[in-house]
């Protein structure tokens, strides 16, 4: 049985062992020959390269090297021709491709090709622009990008022409520009006047959106303050309005509304108050209300880190001279008032009315109520005040009267 197995299978192994060496033979001893001598291709058309060889049977492997990757292709020896197609992804994406002819795992011959971008699609602008707010002057500047490509993406080869263009108030400038590393870009300096700027860019009749850049004031310049009031007693109650001038930038441009001014004022006695007022049309209102006592107030404005004005003085005269006051109910009860204004009219309820209590000189204790319909009322409850006399001092709208002592039933 072995024996009978061994003549029916030697034959067909020395066969097989005969084509296998004809086939190594006749790969190893066939030459290539590149028949495609076109080395520039354009994006989006079919690629192929062709070579030709002398044996009808011998086969190479095309190994090629291409920016989306790496791959290695095959092709059948038809009557000595063998043509390997590039696949389409890598048709679609310009630059250079290399690639190895290889036979048995070696290379036997060597080349490359290039693609470049297809001009005959529509051509296609990515644009970039920033910043899109700059201030008003000649030293500041927005730029804009443009990135002319093809429809597969593809930038445009250099030297490609971009017409960049910019719009403020009547004027229109068209600048034409070449890409260079596959941009074309431009600086577009501000302008003194502030307002909006439009940008565009044109490639090949392809025209891109409107891009906008806010040109706003450059910061504010020095400024002056006024104020208004309705009178200039110290009442307490009504308002002075500080004004400030015209705010404007080094070009005469209005500064943008919603800027902060502060208002500082310092009073006689050195204390320090602040009010602020935002700008509408480049004017800022801020409010002060009139102090309740003679006082003279020195005021100045200023935007943080800007600009600020000349300090004003604003003089308030006591509203009242001097004042009444009783004692009631054997000296517990002290009203004062009434308190009467400049033109002799009832002062504003909630004037401060402030009272200290002195025994044997020493302050006891300080008392503050506010005014009602021209009066203030003090009670001295007994359980609380048990000595036998008192001095009192009466304060309010910056007016100080002293009483005399002040004898007090005990129990």
């Amino acid at each position: 049985m072995i024996k009978k197995l061994t003549t029916v299978l030697l034959p067909l192994v020395l066969f097989f062992l005969f084509v296998f060496a004809i086939s190594k033979t006749n790969n190893t001893e066939a030459a290539f020959t590149l028949d495609t001598s076109k080395k520039t291709f354009v994006a989006g058309r079919p690629i192929s390269l062709h070579f030709s060889t002398t044996s009808k049977s011998a086969t190479a492997d095309l190994f090629i090297i291409h920016s989306y990757g790496k791959t290695i292709l095959k092709a059948k020896n038809n009557n000595g021709k063998l043509v390997f197609n590039i696949p389409p992804l890598y048709c679609l994406k310009t630059g250079f491709v290399t690639w190895y002819l290889l036979q048995n795992n070696e290379k036997i011959i060597t080349g490359d090709f290039s693609i470049r971008p297809n001009d005959d699609t529509a051509t296609v602008l990515e644009n970039y622009l920033g910043p899109t707010t700059i201030l008003t002057g000649q030293e500041h500047f927005t730029m804009m990008v443009a990135i002319p490509t093809d429809s597969y993406d593809n930038p445009k080869e250099d030297n490609t022409t971009v017409f960049i263009k910019d719009q403020f108030l009547e004027n229109v400038t068209v600048t034409t520009k070449k890409t260079a590393s596959f941009i074309a870009w431009k600086n577009i300096y501000s302008r003194n006047k502030s307002g909006k700027m439009l940008v565009s860019t044109e490639c090949n009749t392809t025209g891109s959106k409107e891009f906008e850049t806010e040109i706003t004031p450059s910061p504010a310049t020095n400024f002056t303050i006024n104020f208004k009031r309705n009178h200039e007693f110290a009442d307490g109650n009504q308002i002075t309005k500080l004004e400030t001038s015209v705010i404007k930038d080094q070009f005469g441009n209005l500064i943008g509304d919603g800027t902060l001014v502060t208002f500082q004022v310092t009073t006689n006695n050195n204390s320090l108050l602040k009010t602020y007022a935002a700008t509408i049309n480049g004017i800022a209102i801020g409010q002060l209300l009139h102090p309740d006592h003679q006082d003279i107030y020195r005021v100045k404005a200023y935007i943080t880190g800007m600009a600020e004005s000349k300090p004003i003085q604003i003089s308030y005269k006591p509203l009242i001279r001097t004042f009444p006051y009783e004692f009631y109910e054997k000296n517990r009860k002290i009203t004062v008032g009434p308190l009467k204004s400049f033109m002799k009219q009832i002062v504003p309820d909630g004037i401060k009315v402030e009272l200290k209590i002195f025994h044997h000189k020493e302050l006891i204790e300080t008392k503050i109520t506010e005014s009602s319909k021209g009066y203030a009322n003090f009670i001295l409850f007994p359980p609380f005040y048990k000595e036998k006399e008192y001095r009192f001092e009466i304060t309010t709208l910056g007016i100080t009267r002293k009483t005399e002592i002040k004898k007090y039933e005990t129990n």
